[in-house]
């Protein structure tokens, strides 16, 4: 069961843990903030300090800040599979996110939005890019696409589905979300489809990149991400 307010229009779109939320959401919404765009955060298992940040937030921001939250029991999931879960959570409730939004730019909570961008004009924006050098099997088939970023608006609403139902059908392993996104676009005409590259999105926190994503231990150990993120959070919460 879902719970929430569901946005009214085109927003960036993340979906979380209450810690990750308490720990990454403020630094996102401050930077979509400051660029104007609307912001959808899904959350599961969702506790009363999450829900007293969501208010502060929501008062504190411009723009439409949302939320959503589900409860999910993982007594049945080993760790692992809980971490793959939450990897592929903000693509399996993309549809239902997305015939409210009309249009959703999907990343990574511990993401900042660092430039303002137009979306785009086509149904569909992924990264993709080639395997990683020295990964096989399904590993290698995962890094084909970088997940931080993907595009959809309504028109793209049966891929996101099949992208849902795909990872449905997949074991909670790591990877498992860029596997299902991987194949699914490789099967979308590439004139339906905006390709972004690291001038969109990147990992090491460049000046002029539209968005930085904390990939792994970056988000703890980068003194450039752990420094703007330290900002940004100060800013909207102090």
């Amino acid at each position: 069961m879902n719970y929430g307010q569901f946005p009214s229009g085109p927003v960036v779109f993340a979906a979380c843990d209450d810690k990750y939320f308490l720990e990454h959401a403020p630094a996102l919404v401050y930077s979509c903030d400051k660029v104007g765009k609307d912001v959808h955060i899904h959350v599961v298992n969702i506790t009363e300090e999450c829900r007293k940040l969501a208010i502060t937030m929501d008062a504190r921001t411009k723009v439409n800040f949302t939320m959503t939250w589900e409860d999910v029991d993982f007594s049945n999931m080993d760790s692992q599979s809980q971490r793959a879960f939450y990897a592929s959570l903000r693509f399996l409730r993309a549809p239902m996110i997305l015939e409210y939004a009309r249009r959703m730019l999907i990343v990574d909570v511990d993401c900042m939005i660092m430039n303002d961008f137009d979306f785009p004009d086509k149904p569909l924006g992924y990264f993709p890019r080639e395997s990683l050098p020295g990964t096989v099997g399904w590993e290698q088939e995962g890094t084909k696409v970088a997940a931080g970023a993907v595009y959809y608006d309504v028109d793209a609403w049966s891929i996101a589905n099949e992208v849902k139902e795909v990872l449905k059908e997949l074991p909670f392993q790591w990877f498992n979300d860029q596997i299902a996104l991987n194949t699914v676009f490789s099967k979308v005409p590439d004139d339906m489809v905006e390709k972004f590259d690291n001038q969109f999105m990147d990992w090491e926190f460049v000046k002029g990149t539209t968005i930085w994503t904390g990939k792994g231990p970056r988000k703890y150990d980068n003194p450039i991400y752990v420094a703007k993120k330290k900002e940004y959070t100060e800013c909207l919460l102090s």
